[in-house]
């Protein structure tokens, strides 16, 4: 019996080696190895044959798949082959999805039945995670969605703490592989589960630590390798990116209205023209607010009676700081007798958007008498004043304003009791200033009195 056991290890095939796979792995049934795909050169994989005990000229060496008794490759021992570690390929198609039996089945010229070695198996995955794309470029295959909410409004603390919830699905999804998610830049990575390979679809929940940068085009992609190391692709290898506006870390605003520091009246809601701003060069509009912080850009906007004026813009240098604009005074003479709203935007450091802030609705108290624009003939050689039924001797002035350039004329009496009075544009105004955008307007004084000067509102043109 003894001498029985020994001749049968001495006649033992060994099972096939394949260079180049994987092993050791962990599946589910117990796989030897694996063979990736990049094994397979011209549809062929190669495999290599151990010389076996007592090999002799003519054996013959079969290779097995599967249940099948039909042989996919064969090698004759030949003198190049005699007692010396031979190879044999077979083509990749007929290997199938998941687990493969390998075995070796030798007929020996002195033996007169086969050996055939214990199976090897061989797992195998085809097609690859995602399916074969031709190709490169985003791989269509890889599909990502994301809430809508996070699309459309981005992502702030309370979302990522919240959590996002990414939904990842593609082709041939299969327990073990591994989905890299890039994160901007940083990739985190999970491992597909029977339960999730069963449904096609993986939910991976991102949080606080995953946005770990605020960046207003965040992106999101994913690709994919299995167990094997077959990726997805083979160029097509990232999904399509998706691109959300992170701002965890970004101040909350809360953009308090402006002030205006001459409107006194009302809660800072009425401006007396008179008495507080007759004689002014300029309004100030005072800005403070809360999450103000270094590199935030704000800009002043006066929507006035017919036009909106945008300050230039100033940088933001220390937390909490208070930033004054100056409003030019023509701005406040064209709202006399109106209203204006005046609002500011923050743009904060590295991105495009401007935030509004609440507005302030201002009131400017009007004169003792209501003078609208002038009006311009088409040779802008004729200014025509307008005034209503006045009491007592009038004298009219007229001026045109160009960049930080004001032209006063002489003053001349009005006609009365008409309700208008011609005023001769001076010649040497208009041609130095051609092209350029300027603002007529006249004055009222009443003659022999102290009485304000009325002022009117602005024609605006281009000269």
């Amino acid at each position: 019996m003894a001498n029985q056991n020994n001749d049968s290890q001495l006649l033992k095939i060994d099972p096939v080696k394949i260079p180049g796979w994987v092993s050791p792995i962990e599946h589910p049934q117990n796989a030897d190895g694996g063979v990736p795909l990049v094994l397979v050169a011209g549809g062929l994989i190669r495999i290599l044959v151990d010389p076996w005990t007592n090999q002799s000229l003519e054996d013959s060496a079969q290779l097995l798949l599967n249940e099948s008794q039909t042989i996919v490759a064969t090698q004759i021992i030949g003198p190049t082959q005699l007692n010396q570690p031979f190879s044999m390929s077979f083509a990749a198609s007929l290997l199938r999805d998941g687990i493969n039996l390998l075995r070796l089945r030798v007929a020996r010229i002195t033996q007169p039945m086969p050996e055939t070695s214990e199976p090897l198996r061989v797992l195998f995955h085809t097609p690859r995670p995602g399916g074969e794309i031709a190709g490169g470029g985003d791989n269509p295959n890889l599909l990502k969605a994301l809430p809508a909410d996070v699309i459309t409004e981005g992502i702030d603390a309370a979302r990522a703490a919240q959590g996002v919830a990414a939904r990842l699905s593609y082709v041939y999804m299969r327990a073990g592989d591994v989905i890299t998610v890039d994160l901007d830049g940083r990739n985190i990575q999970h491992t597909v589960t029977e339960a999730q390979a069963a449904v096609g679809q993986v939910v991976i929940t991102l949080t606080t630590n995953d946005f770990w940068q605020d960046n207003a085009r965040f992106a999101l992609r994913f690709r994919v390798t299995d167990l094997l190391g077959n990726s997805s692709g083979p160029q097509a290898i990232w999904s399509a990116t998706t691109y959300v506006d992170v701002h965890i870390r970004r101040p909350v605003l809360d953009l308090l209205a402006p002030t205006v520091l001459e409107a006194r009246d009302a809660n800072g809601t009425v401006l007396n023209f008179v008495r507080d701003f007759y004689a002014a060069q300029y309004a100030t509009v005072e800005v403070k607010y809360t999450g103000s912080a270094p590199r935030q850009s704000v800009k002043v906007y006066w929507i006035g009676r017919n036009t909106t004026y945008a300050s230039e813009v100033q940088i933001v240098t220390a937390v909490g700081q208070t930033l004054q604009f100056r409003i030019p005074r023509e701005e406040v003479v064209d709202t006399v007798g109106s209203s204006a709203k005046v609002y500011y935007t923050v743009r904060l450091p590295d991105t495009t958007e401007d935030r509004p802030s609440k507005p302030l609705n201002i009131t400017i108290t009007g004169q003792r008498h209501h003078l609208p624009e002038p009006t311009l003939n088409a040779a802008k050689d004729n200014l025509r004043t307008y005034y209503p039924t006045l009491d007592g001797t009038y004298k009219v002035r007229i001026s045109l304003t160009v960049e930080t350039i004001r032209y006063d004329s002489e003053e001349f009496f009005i006609t009365q009791p008409s309700s208008y009075t011609d005023v001769v544009v001076p010649s040497s105004w208009i041609p130095p200033n051609r092209g350029k955008p300027g603002l007529f307007n006249y004055t009222l004084r009443k003659t022999g009195t102290g009485e304000p000067i009325i002022f009117s509102w602005y024609l605006r043109v281009t000269l």
